[in-house]
Order: C-alpha cells, then structure tokens, then sequence
C-alpha cells in the first residue's frame, strides 16, 4: 500500500511538473529569397498549457523595455487569464539592410521575416502539442522599427491580427511611418499607438499622421503621447495597453469563430488632443509637440473645435484612463531600452 501511495504521489508530481513545462525555443532558417542575414530565433511560453490557445502575443525584443513585456508578471497574469501564450521574436538582422544600417533588419515582412513567424508558431504547435498555434490570432508589439514592421505587418496577415500596439514607431527610409497606408480590410484591426514627446528619432508627427490617416477612414485606433518621454520608457502604459486589450478581445472574439469580429466604432467615447509645440524637432526635421490639453465625450457629440482627434474608447474607463494619462505632464523616465 505505501508503495503504491508512493508511486502515485510521484506521478501527481510528475504530471504537475509537465503541466508547467511551457516554455520553449525556436530557430527559423532563412530561405535563399528571404532577405535575412541569419536564423531568425524565438523564445515561447505559454501561462496555461492546460487550455487551448486563443491568442499569441507576439513582442518583438528591441532592446530591455520593450522585451520586460515577454514576462512581466502582470502581463503573464492577463495571458494566463485569456488563455493567451507569449512569443519573443528576437533581432533578425537583414543580408541586405534597406536603410543600409548595418545588422538592421528589413521591416517589410514579405521579405521573410512575416514568414519566419508564422513558421515558429508551427514549430511550436508541434513542440507543445497545441495544434491551434498555427492558426491562432495575434496581438503584436513592436517598439521602433518593429513598430514600423508591425504596421507592415498588419497589411501582411490582417485576417490574424487581433491588435497591434506600436511604440514609438518608425524607421528610416524606405519604411518611414509617413509611407505606410493600409488596405480597407486591414483598418478594422485595433491599433494602439505611443509616442514620446521628445523622441527625436520616431518623433511624433509621422506616427501622428500615421493614426490620422486612417482614422480618417474608419480605424478605430488610439494615439497616446507621453509627455516629456524620449525614445524609451513604453512599460509605463502597462496597464492602460492591458485595459484596452481586454476590451478588444472581448469585443473582436478571437475564440468564437474563424474570422475576428469587427468593434462597433458607432458607440463609445472618442478622445481628443491639443498639441503644443515642443520648439524641437526629430532627425527628419519634423516638429516634435507635447499635450498641453485633452478630453473626452461620447462619440454622438460634437467634436470639440480646438482640439483634434486621437482615438476611440469602448468604454467610459477605458476613455477616463487614457484621458487621466496624457494628461499628465511629465511621464516617468524608469526604464530605457539598453538597460541590462
């Protein structure tokens, strides 16, 4: 009887331990018409292995800030909650750098490195025994360039794209924020999009420009600034990216059938701005500007006159959050993209 009792307390143990076993790794060769230097080599885990998959967040490593999204316990906690599994795609510099930057990746996705993720996610369809990973819909996050690869993205594969976050978004030419416009089915993907104030390299009125354009079409998209914020420093809309993502999966309904749900944009809170110029200026020469008001109301008002558009909210929280942020004059400068 001890024996058995035994033998059954270590197979519970056993079977616990492989339930946690969720992390894995993944290198992805270049095929001869990719324009990829090397492997492309990603990092995976999924918070419920237990469950199947719904969605994969997947965050492209640009440095310390952006990559603390790949574990950050919080952000772990709401994949755990929906089901979500976690992806880092690492650098994946290009053989033939477009911007002609030595180890810069090409942020046109076509060019192999939309391929390589799709072909990871297989990989880790067969390693983890989830099956759904090969289908699964995504959430992407990129910081810098790889929020200009991630808008790209977007045109890719907009049939899999739940939302996209982009941070501090832009690259050099020929894949600028300024040159990107999306095709009609790919506004209705959900975008958050963060800037810094006094970021001379993305710089504020690309990525600006960017949302307005397609704001001006129908996407339901939301433009934050952080006040006084450089290049850097994007973990500090943690909560407000995790509310916000909350609503779109609920909203969009990854799980209930094969193609994502459109947000009704008829009904909610729209957000708007009054930029002050910053009296600087970004590395292509365009001025750089900080909030110096903003507001909300419902979308069946009228809009206010002295103020210009930046975003719609499902909800009346979700609006006074975004609203309680940008108005904060001085974001916290806690973390940087180089830190160890």
């Amino acid at each position: 009887m001890r024996y058995l009792l035994m033998s059954v307390l270590l197979l519970t143990i056993f079977r616990n331990a492989d339930a946690q076993s969720s992390q894995f790794k993944s290198s992805v060769e270049p095929l001869p018409t990719d324009n990829l230097a090397g492997p492309c080599a990603f990092d995976f885990s999924i918070p419920s292995p237990q469950k199947p998959v719904r969605v994969v967040w997947v965050t492209y490593d640009r440095g310390y800030d952006i990559s603390r999204y790949y574990d950050d316990p919080k952000v772990v906690a709401f994949a755990e909650k929906h089901s979500i599994a976690l992806m880092l795609a690492h650098q994946c510099p290009a053989k033939s750098p477009p911007t002609l930057e030595q180890g810069e990746m090409d942020m046109d996705p076509t060019h192999g490195i939309g391929r390589s993720i799709f072909t990871a996610l297989d990989n880790f369809a067969q390693q983890s025994g989830h099956p759904e990973l090969s289908s699964a819909k995504l959430i992407v996050l990129g910081f810098s360039g790889t929020g200009a690869l991630f808008a790209n993205f977007v045109r890719y594969a907009p049939d899999r794209v739940l939302a996209a976050i982009l941070t501090n978004p832009g690259q050099s030419e020929p894949y600028g924020m300024n040159r990107i416009d999306l095709p009609p089915e790919a506004l209705i993907v959900p975008q958050f999009i963060i800037v810094g104030a006094t970021d001379d390299r993305a710089g504020t009125e690309f990525p600006y420009g960017y949302f307005r354009r397609h704001w001006d079409r129908g996407a339901p998209w939301i433009f934050l600034v952080q006040n006084g914020i450089g290049h850097c420093c994007v973990i500090n809309a943690k909560a407000l990216i995790l509310e916000w993502l909350n609503e779109v999966i609920k909203l969009r309904d990854p799980s209930s059938a094969e193609v994502l749900l459109k947000m009704d944009d008829r009904k909610g809170w729209v957000g708007f701005i009054h930029p002050c110029d910053a009296a600087r200026r970004d590395g292509k020469g365009q001025p750089l500007w900080r909030v110096c008001g903003a507001s909300v109301q419902p979308t069946s008002h009228t809009p206010p006159s002295d103020q210009q558009v930046a975003g719609w909210f499902p909800t009346r929280k979700l609006a006074r959050d975004w609203l309680a942020f940008i108005q904060q004059q001085q974001h916290p400068a806690n973390s940087f993209p180089n830190q160890p």
